[in-house]
Order: structure tokens, then sequence, then C-alpha cells
């Protein structure tokens, strides 16, 4: 029963952990929008050149990534195989904590893009991927 009872915490900050990043991350998406549409506005800025399809491919490479670990990976640690609990949440953590810094590199990519004079448009993919990645990569607790 010692076990059991040391197992809940983990589990409960287990949840407030990935969920407190996941949250701040997400929101930082946003905030890149912001701050972007605001440096835009107060700057002269060039074209981005061969860099667009450069981060275009690299965004695309970077959210195959992040689909293979939420769809292969994690439901695999989600499902408890013979792994001991507190093992299967540490390799979950660094699987969540992986899912979202991918995510959040793909909105990074549109920043840079952003700021190297690419179009509102242009942008906006990388923003609204990034987006979609996150809500794919709501953290879910293993039972």
């Amino acid at each position: 029963m010692n076990g059991l009872l040391q197992g809940q915490p983990d589990l409960r900050a287990f949840k407030i952990f990935v969920r407190v990043l996941y949250f701040t991350l997400f929101a930082a998406v946003g905030l890149y929008w912001f701050v972007l549409e605001f440096l835009k506005r107060e700057s002269e800025l060039g074209e981005p050149g061969i860099l667009e399809p450069v981060f275009g491919a690299v965004g695309a490479v970077t959210a195959l990534a992040v689909l293979f670990l939420r769809f292969s990976r994690i439901p695999s640690l989600l499902a408890g195989s013979s792994v001991e609990t507190r093992q299967r949440l540490t390799q979950l953590r660094a699987s969540y904590i992986l899912c979202f810094v991918l995510a959040e590199s793909v909105a990074l990519y549109g920043f840079l893009l952003g700021l190297l004079g690419a179009s509102t448009g242009d942008t906006l993919v990388f923003f609204l991927g990034a987006a979609v990645l996150f809500l794919l990569c709501y953290p879910r607790v293993p039972e």
C-alpha cells in the first residue's frame, strides 16, 4: 500500500507539471504573434528569400516529428506496459516536453520569417500549425 501512496503524488505532480508547461508554452505562441506584429510595424523589413521554403521544409519535418511522438510514442506509454509507473511517467513527461518544444519551434520559425520580412499570410501558417500541434498534444494522464 505504501508504494500506491507514493505513486499518487507522483501522478498528481506529473499532471500539474505537464499542464502548466503546456499552457505556458501554448500561450507563448500567441505572444510571439503579438510581438511579431508589433515589430513589423516598427521597422522596415526585407524579403526572406530562400529562407522561406527552407523554414517551411524544416517546419514540416518538425511537425511530423511531433505527430510521430503524439500518435506513436505517447499512446504506448499511456496504455500502461510492464514498465514501472515511475519510469513510465518519466518517459511520458520527456515525450510531452519534446512535443511541446517541437511545436513551439514551428511558431518560432514563423516568427523568424516574419522578422526577415515574410508576409503575414506566410507566417500565419506557422503559427496556426503550432497551435494545431499543441491542441493535438494536450497532456493526458495514465490511468
